[in-house]
């Protein structure tokens, strides 16, 4: 009776265990398809801005702040690294800029300033940058 325990206790132990780590690589693979997302979206909104479309830089900042929830939500510490404190609060300030900057995008473009418009696409990379250099450790 006693071995009939031990193995079912160890069997549920190894169940949830398993189901935990379906989570985190859950929580991580997408996020991670929301970080490419997020490459194509920069792309779009650049090429677009090349190319004098505004129909592909405003579906570009579309597709961008379409990602931007994953970065506002506690799933982001998922990815981010354990050992530093400012690591969260770094991306929620991070989605909060490429929020402001994109929609402040939209209405340059919606106005005619392509030149603001493309100042925004510069402040949007270089929030990515910055994200990536000092969370990531580039």
């Amino acid at each position: 009776m006693k071995k009939l325990l031990t193995t079912l206790t160890l069997s549920a132990v190894l169940a949830m265990s398993a189901i935990g780590a379906d989570k985190n690589t859950d929580h991580r693979s997408v996020l991670m398809r929301d970080m490419r997302t997020m490459l194509d979206a920069m792309e779009q909104i650049q090429r677009g801005g090349l190319y004098s479309s505004t129909e592909d830089m405003k579906a570009g900042v579309k597709k961008l702040q379409g990602t931007l929830k994953s970065l506002e939500s506690d799933d982001v510490k998922w990815i981010l690294p354990k050992d530093q404190k400012y690591a969260y609060q770094f991306a929620q300030k991070t989605a909060s800029m490429l929020r402001l900057y994109s929609s402040d995008m939209v209405t340059s473009i919606d106005a005619g300033r392509m030149d603001d418009a493309l100042e925004d696409y510069n402040q949007l990379l270089k929030q990515c940058t910055s994200c990536h250099i000092r969370i990531r450790n580039w």
